[in-house]
Parts: C-alpha cells; sequence; structure tokens
C-alpha cells in the first residue's frame, strides 16, 4: 500500500480504537455506521461505482488504516484510497431476498471492523427487483460522523449526474486545527464544570463489561408538545436541543435518585475558525458530559440558564478527549447515557433525478456501546429514536420513559416558573 498521509488521532478515535481493541474476536459490530438506502429507477452500476471513487479519492481519510506499531496510534492514508465495491443481483421473486440483504449488511459491518488491514469504508449495490436497488455505504464509526452522512450522499450523487463538485477540503485541516488547541485552558474549563461532582451517573450495572444486545424503538412527541418545546426555547433565548437535555436530566434524577447527573452529549466538532469545517467529511464530532444540578427550588428557567451557562464555559473546549476530562477531574466513568440532538436530515427530494431516479427510502443504523441513548430529530413532530441494551431496558420500558420525558417537557413549557420538584413524572 502506497502512503498519502499520517495523521494522528482526534480524541474520539483514540477512544473508538480502545472500544474496537476489546471488542476484537468477539463478533462485536456495535459502531459500524450503515446506511441502507433504497433507489427506485434506471441506476447505472458503473456510474454509481465511479462516482463512490471519485469521492472516496476526494476524501482519503475514509480508507485509513489504523496502527498502533508506534508510540501513538496513528491513522494511515493510502494513496490508492478505491471503496471496496460488490454488487449482488437477487432474484426479487423469492421471498428470501430481505434475508439476503440483511446477510450482505452483516458481512459488510464486519469487514470494516477490521481496522488495521482493512479500509473503513465500503459500498454494495444490491439489485432486489427490476430498478429497485438497495445502495448500502457501511463505515466505521472511526472514520466518519452523522454530520458527514448528508455531505457524503450529496457528493455522490451529485459526481453521478456528472455535476462539478467544489475542491474537498481536507481532513488534515481538521487534525492541524485540534494540534493547536490550549490544553491547559480546557483542563481547568472541565475541571470548573465538574467541581464536585462526586458519583457517576449509571442507569446501568456498574460493573457491566460490553455492549450487550442491541435494541432501538422509535417514537414521536405531538404536533402540540414539538410547537411548546419551540415556544419554551424562544421565550427563554435558548435552544430546543437546551430544552431537550434539561428534561432528559430530569429523567436521569428519576431513574438514579441524584440530583447532581451527568450525560454525555455528542457535538458536532466543527468549529467556525476552521475554513470549510461544514463541508469536511470525517470524524469530527466528540462527546463531552454534560452536568445538571437540582435543588427542591430549581425552575424550568433555573434549569435551562444552567444549562446555557456550562455550555459557555466548556464550548471552546469541547475538543478535549472524555478520557481526558476523567483524567483531570479524578473519575473512572462520568455517565453511561447519552444525548445526541441529530441537525443534519438526509434530503432524499434533492438527491433524486428528473430522469426516474429516486430515494425511496433511507434508513440509518447506528449503535454505541452505552447502554441507554437518546437521539432527538426536529420537524413538525419531535422524532426521538432510543438506542438501548436490551439486558438492561425492555421495549415497554423504553415506551415508559419516553412517556416520562413527555410528561417532563410539557410541565416545563407549561410554567417556566414553577418548581420541577414539583413535577410528577409518573401520573
Amino acid at each position: 500500500m502506497q502512503i498519502a498521509d499520517v495523521l494522528p488521532l482526534t480524541p474520539l478515535q483514540r477512544g473508538l480504537l480502545f472500544h474496537a481493541r476489546a471488542a476484537q474476536g468477539n463478533d462485536d459490530d456495535v459502531y459500524a455506521m450503515q446506511l441502507d438506502i433504497t433507489v427506485t429507477g434506471p441506476l447505472d452500476a458503473q456510474r454509481l461505482h465511479d462516482a463512490m471513487n471519485n469521492v472516496a479519492s476526494r476524501h482519503p481519510n475514509l480508507a485509513a488504516r489504523f496502527s498502533e506499531k508506534f508510540d501513538t496510534p496513528v491513522q494511515i492514508i493510502p494513496a490508492d484510497s478505491v471503496v471496496p465495491w460488490r454488487y449482488l443481483e437477487l432474484d426479487g421473486q423469492n421471498p428470501d431476498v430481505e434475508d439476503q440483504v440483511q446477510r450482505t449488511c452483516a458481512t459488510e459491518r464486519a469487514a470494516v471492523c477490521d481496522l488495521a488491514d482493512q479500509p473503513a469504508f465500503r459500498a454494495a449495490l444490491i439489485r432486489v427487483a427490476p430498478d429497485r436497488y438497495r445502495f448500502v455505504l457501511t463505515a466505521h464509526h472511526i472514520v466518519i460522523d452523522g454530520w458527514s452522512l448528508p455531505i457524503l450522499l450529496r457528493e455522490i450523487f451529485a459526481s453521478y449526474y456528472g455535476q462539478r463538485l467544489p475542491p474537498a477540503v481536507p481532513y488534515r485541516r481538521f487534525v492541524t486545527w485540534l494540534a493547536d488547541r490550549d490544553l491547559d485552558a480546557a483542563h481547568a474549563a472541565w475541571r470548573e464544570v465538574l467541581d464536585g461532582f462526586d458519583t457517576p451517573t449509571l442507569v446501568g450495572p456498574p460493573d457491566r463489561l460490553g455492549a450487550g444486545r442491541r435494541h432501538f424503538a422509535s417514537f414521536r412527541l405531538s404536533e402540540e408538545t414539538t410547537r411548546a418545546v419551540s415556544e419554551l426555547a424562544r421565550a427563554c433565548h435558548t435552544t430546543v436541543n437546551t430544552v431537550l437535555q434539561g428534561a432528559f436530566a430530569q429523567l436521569l434524577m428519576w431513574l438514579t435518585g441524584q440530583h447532581d447527573v451527568v450525560f454525555g452529549v455528542a457535538v458536532s466538532g466543527r468549529p467556525a475558525e476552521v475554513f470549510g469545517a461544514e463541508s469536511i467529511v470525517g470524524l469530527l464530532i466528540n462527546t463531552v458530559p454534560v452536568r445538571v444540578r437540582f435543588t427542591p427550588a430549581t425552575t424550568t428557567t433555573d434549569l435551562l440558564d444552567q444549562l446555557q451557562s456550562a455550555h459557555h464555559k466548556t464550548l471552546e473546549h469541547q475538543h478535549l478527549a472524555l478520557s481526558e476530562i476523567h483524567r483531570v477531574t479524578g473519575h473512572d466513568q462520568l455517565f453511561d447515557s447519552l444525548f445526541v440532538f441529530e441537525n443534519y436530515p438526509v434530503d432524499t427530494a434533492a438527491l433524486s433525478s428528473v430522469d426516474g431516479l429516486a430515494i425511496t427510502e433511507v434508513n440509518n443504523r447506528e449503535y454505541n456501546h452505552y447502554p441507554l441513548t437518546v437521539q432527538a430529530r426536529p420537524g413538525d413532530e419531535l422524532h426521538l429514536r432510543v438506542e438501548f441494551d436490551a439486558d438492561v431496558f425492555g421495549v415497554g420500558g423504553v415506551g415508559v420513559l419516553v412517556g416520562r420525558l413527555e410528561r417532563v417537557l410539557v410541565a416545563m413549557a407549561a410554567d417556566r416558573g414553577g418548581r420541577l420538584s414539583l413535577v410528577d413524572v409518573l401520573d
């Protein structure tokens, strides 16, 4: 393999490499992200293959190999960044066709988990019927984040349609920016925010190892609740994301019985000072802690002010590795739950063409090792996807949690000055 570049790992990449190493040999593909895209119409498989290779050459970091042979782990960027490609034709009349698709998807996920010797990004095109295809993109999370997926899809289909693409923004630009951060200032900021925090906020067993059996469930909050949340955010000069974090913190308080709680959030990691950061394809996100303290007198306004204040204190320091935050604050663990606000929808209409080619469905498979993750996606009705460890939570239990989360949101919106300790989530 000819080498084009060698880059250090970002903070989250270091954590993901640790989890990948720990999962070796047990068929754990928990961090294999997969987009399953249904395409209908006159698709040219070779043109799509060429488009994939064109986009891969624009973002060679997607084909990185990860080596631990040096003092610190590195990602090796190959000069030839061709994407591994599979094309299959299945008999659409066969009742087992969906099983065959899922077996192919599982094989693709397993392949991207070999981070040392195989590219961490692959593509498969499966013809399931005349003029009907499943276009499956699979990547280990170590090379790409959710914010990058719509960018990647736009570029693939723009290339397929023969459109000219602007020059790509190299991933190295972000990695170089990271290396120039003031670590002392970051350490001080996180020590201040987490000062006095004693007990990790754990919704799963404290001694649990591994990711467990992964399941997910999807829910929608009513239009009325969604409007109320948006109006509350506007009235308090904050964001819907912050309001949802406040409600999630109350849910954790109820689950754990603790009044000083911490949970993880995914931050985009796309700083304004990095020119072109909004169009970089790669892993830029990071996971950082959010702390919330409740007293019997805490109101909705107090809660949102507290979240906003902590956010402003740490905004310039969200690049710091979670393991480093643990180290400088003296904790082995802070949390085992995650909240994600997804504001990067895939515009399927924009990817379709006038000649009959259409994207009719996009399914995203993405898990992590935490026993509870709530992903919120904005819309006329807030969409919640809850990923959970089935050995910790049952599907019915997750439904109860979401019902209580909605009751908290309704109570917050109904009385900004009311004490949250009076909210009964068990009604």
